[in-house]
């Protein structure tokens, strides 16, 4: 389809360190880590685009009250937006 482009993105990141040896906190606690996977498609027409965005996030060795959600407990999180 002209105009369509259907883009998909994978990303992990970790950290090292534990909180008892003062390893500094460089995402969601020493010692966690996460990835991610989005997909955003977007059809163009000449200068005008619309794009949307999905994208989902997933933790492990993560700090209680650090991560998603109201009490930052959670360790996955879905987003979408247009």
């Amino acid at each position: 389809m002209a105009g369509v482009s259907l883009p998909l993105r994978l990303e992990y990141i970790s950290s090292t360190g534990k909180a008892a040896n003062g390893a500094p906190n460089l995402i969601y606690g020493p010692g966690s880590n996460a990835w991610s996977i989005t997909f955003t498609p977007t059809y163009q027409y000449k200068i005008f685009f619309a794009r949307a965005e999905f994208s989902h996030v997933g933790t492990s060795s993560t700090t209680p009250g650090l991560v998603f959600g109201p009490n930052g407990t959670n360790t996955t999180q879905t987003r979408a937006g247009v």
